[in-house]
């Protein structure tokens, strides 16, 4: 099992850019999270990969999708996602896991090139449309 969390504030997500020596998805812009551990809810997963990767603990959230990337790994891989409306501490990069964090508009996270996987540029779209008056 795998899970992260979209954080978002003031309409804007944040994604961390994968560091170049990743074997998956290397040097591509990524939800922050990661591999459960035993014993572990999807949400917890998220909360711990937050914290670890970027120090921030999530207050507020809810799951809005899971991913089947099974296909893509070879293996049953399904990745639970979180939207991430509050949070408490200031996301900074604690591991070297990224190279990178930003913040983007919704529509503009969907639209780039070098996104972790297509499949988040339909979520990201859902939940702008979702925030349009």
């Amino acid at each position: 099992m795998v899970a992260g969390g979209m954080i978002v504030r003031a309409g804007r997500v944040l994604l961390g850019r994968r560091a170049p020596h990743r074997r998956i998805r290397p040097d591509t812009w990524d939800f922050i999270g990661g591999h459960g551990e035993p014993g572990e809810s999807p949400a917890q997963t998220m909360a711990r990969e937050l914290y670890e990767e970027v120090g921030v603990t999530p207050a507020v959230f809810r799951q809005i999708a899971i991913i089947d990337f099974g296909p893509e790994a070879g293996e049953p891989v399904h990745y639970h996602l979180f939207r991430v409306d509050g949070f408490e501490g200031e996301p900074w990069l604690k591991d070297p896991e990224h190279v990178a964090l930003n913040w983007f508009a919704l529509t503009e996270a969907a639209a780039l090139p070098d996104l972790a996987s297509n499949r988040y540029r339909a979520i990201l779209n859902a939940e702008a449309k979702e925030a349009a008056p």
